[in-house]
């Protein structure tokens, strides 16, 4: 459709037609190279993350079609990682065997950044080169969610029912519990000397929430509490930019041509959306919201395509969340279903977070929005999960299909 707008518009000559017609043809031959190796995953997950994508490529071109043009080509190479990790990824389960050294490579990803990585917008989260940035942080992502699966698949039992008694309650001991809080200690400590606070948020609520399912004991919830409490006070008192950050999300009339100028445009634009949007195009969002494409596209998407719109694509994000959901349900091996299940906490977290942000029901975190927002890296290491996530999907299926039919429900 978006080709035959460009055709009927006369923009065959500009490079979105190319692009768009990559894009399309990558769509199209992987929906023959399902059929053809005859997958037999969740068959809603890539089409509703492909819509999620096309919706942001259509609001990058609005907001800067250079970017967009970048974008356009991430798009494609994620697709691209996407397929190439499914049909080399034959057995996901042998991304078990690697428990330690997926953790001890996103420690050191995040060490190399913060001794060797840029500084942009505060934070030492990127690397640079030939005048391109990559952000590790996002494929330390991936790396944290194998160790964290294959760990919690492995240590199940003694972190839910505990090795020794202390009063009341029944934990595990330090051998049991240490590998785990080790890489969380040094994780969220390298992200937090490297100022990168909305990403460490996302990976504590991770590995809490992880921990939650995987073992069902609401005792760990219950201690996280406090110290997200701490270690919120301890960055507010501790940088500048987050005091500045809560100060305007508590109030941002105060300074609304300031310091709040980002989150009271953002206000500005989601409201003037009312319930059909101003139509594509005709907001003032994509011009008046500094950064508008990447931490605050949804707020230009809220605008011109109104509150019905903004509720389709948090809809969007809600199925992806809940499909890996279902993958993890169905999976019949404990890896399998962690790794499922800690995915959908990592893009359910993510998009919570930043929609929260944009609409002053959270402090600002300075997070891409997944798949809609400008940026490679997070491109990269979100079409990663999908293809891990779609490679579950499909051997789970395989392998249910070939349990006599007595006795599904109990491998399930």
């Amino acid at each position: 459709m978006g080709l035959g707008v460009l055709k009927l518009d006369d923009m065959t000559e500009s490079g979105f037609f190319l692009q768009g017609a990559v894009f399309s043809f990558l769509i199209l031959a992987g929906a023959l190279f399902e059929i053809f190796f005859c997958y037999q995953g969740d068959p809603y997950l890539l089409p509703v993350v492909q819509t999620i994508l096309a919706i942001g490529l259509v609001f990058l071109t609005r907001i800067n079609p250079a970017l967009a043009a970048d974008q356009f080509i991430w798009a494609n190479l994620g697709l691209i990682i996407y397929y190439a990790v499914f049909l080399i990824l034959r057995d996901y389960r042998k991304l078990g065997e690697y428990q330690y050294l997926w953790g001890m490579l996103a420690l050191l990803m995040l060490l190399l950044t913060l001794i060797f990585g840029t500084t942009i917008n505060g934070a030492t989260s990127w690397f640079r080169f030939a005048g391109m940035g990559f952000q590790p942080e996002e494929l330390v992502k991936v790396a944290l969610l194998l160790f964290l699966a294959s760990y919690l698949s492995d240590n199940k039992e003694l972190l839910r029912f505990g090795t020794i008694q202390v009063g009341k309650f029944s934990l595990p001991d330090a051998k049991t519990m240490g590998p785990f809080v080790f890489i969380g200690v040094f994780v969220l400590g390298l992200l937090g000397a490297q100022k990168s606070l909305g990403t460490a948020l996302v990976f504590f609520l991770l590995m809490v929430f992880i921990l939650y399912v995987a073992t069902e004991r609401l005792l760990y919830l219950v201690v996280s509490v406090p110290l997200v409490m701490v270690t919120g006070a301890a960055g507010y008192i501790l940088f500048d930019h987050v005091r500045v950050r809560v100060a305007t999300w508590i109030n941002p009339w105060l300074d609304a041509s300031g310091g709040a100028y980002q989150i009271s445009q953002s206000i500005f634009a989601i409201s003037g959306g009312r319930l059909l949007g101003t139509g594509l195009g005709n907001g003032i969002g994509a011009y008046q919201i500094p950064n508008a494409d990447t931490d605050f596209i949804f707020s230009v998407i809220a605008e011109e395509i109104g509150f019905i719109g903004a509720m389709a694509v948090i809809s969007l994000f809600i199925i992806v969340v809940m499909r890996c959901f279902c993958v993890s349900t169905r999976a019949v091996d404990r890896f399998g279903q962690i790794l499922a299940a800690g995915i959908g906490i990592l893009i359910g977290v993510e998009a919570l977070i930043i929609l929260a942000g944009v609409t002053k029901m959270l402090p600002l975190t300075g997070l891409p929005l997944p798949w809609m927002s400008y940026g490679g890296s997070s491109m990269v290491g979100h079409f990663l999960l999908l293809g891990i996530l779609a490679g579950i999907s499909h051997s789970s299926a395989f392998s249910v299909s070939q349990i006599p039919i007595g006795k599904q429900a109990d491998a399930l």
